[in-house]
């Protein structure tokens, strides 16, 4: 497998071959899609604004700057069961019936943490920048952050559904293609992806132009060139997908190298084009805030 990757490179993220202990000057950013790493097994990587996380065949390997927040918990990173907001704030799933928040500097500490339940077994946690969504095994889809930010919740905030508190997104239940199957964060955008390959997406900050027009605090389908979707990333301010075609498209700020293409911005979706060896495939993609992923492995005998 081969992971490829651009855009923001300030503390040697993308960079999993540098064996220094300290990087001496600022890397440049990645401005094109660059081979970054090769092995057996890839998993799909955890972007942090400071580092990339991802589990190979050999462990769990990093790129960039990785602090002891982020050490203690990087194994919950990959399996997205602990998610870090912009805000500093983490979730963590207890694999059982329990989500603790706490801020990020209070791990090992006596600060104040809050404990949800009653959400069913989680598989997915996610964070964007003021909040989070879960995802249940039966496909519900629960959010909660700040207030201020409501649109990100996907649900109305009432008194016996605040916003900080998990609160269940009824709009995505009953989909026409399914059950929710994968959820995605980053920003002020959350999104959803059902097992029929359909995507929705929610969100938007007030006062700001928002990454897909019509976004709103409803969730609504997103259409890339009238193609199935089977993964997705997305970022502070731009989105990846991969279609059932094993196309690759992005949209939205390109400002650190983070779409691959010679754009300050794209405000439609773009086909990335790609020379893939014969026998070659995209499998995933993925996104950091102003990063991107893509993943390839040999196909199927």
């Amino acid at each position: 497998m081969e992971l490829l990757a651009t855009g923001f490179n300030a503390w040697g993220q993308l960079h999993f071959n540098n064996r220094q202990s300290r990087i001496v000057s600022e890397p440049d950013d990645i401005d094109s899609f660059q081979s970054i790493l090769k092995d057996d097994f890839i998993g799909h990587p955890c972007s942090l604004l400071e580092c990339t996380l991802v589990k190979t065949t050999s462990g769990i390997r990093h790129a960039g700057f990785i602090d002891a927040n982020r050490e203690n918990i990087k194994e919950k990173l990959l399996s997205s069961t602990a998610a870090i907001a912009g805000n500093g704030i983490i979730a963590d799933y207890d694999g059982h019936n329990t989500i603790c928040q706490y801020l990020s500097q209070s791990i090992g500490g006596e600060q104040e943490h809050h404990e949800f339940s009653g959400m069913e077994q989680i598989i997915q946690l996610v964070a964007y920048e003021t909040g989070f969504a879960a995802l249940s095994q039966d496909g519900r889809v629960w959010t909660w952050g700040d207030e201020r930010y409501g649109d990100c919740l996907g649900r109305p905030i009432t008194h016996s559904s605040p916003a900080g508190r998990p609160g269940l997104v009824e709009e995505l239940e009953d989909l026409p293609t399914g059950k929710i199957v994968k959820i995605f964060a980053s920003g002020y955008m959350v999104l959803a992806l059902t097992e029929g390959h359909d995507l929705y997406a929610w969100g938007g900050h007030p006062g700001r132009k928002a990454l897909l027009d019509g976004l709103s605090s409803s969730p609504m389908p997103v259409i890339v060139e009238e193609s199935d979707i089977i993964d997705c990333g997305v970022g502070e301010s731009h989105m990846i997908v991969l279609t059932s075609e094993h196309d690759v498209y992005v949209i939205g700020d390109n400002t650190n190298g983070q779409l691959g293409l010679p754009v300050e911005e794209t405000r439609s979706w773009t086909r990335i084009s790609l020379q893939l060896k014969v026998g070659q495939i995209v499998c995933g993609v993925n996104a950091g805030q102003r990063t991107s992923f893509i993943l390839i492995k040999d196909k199927d005998p």
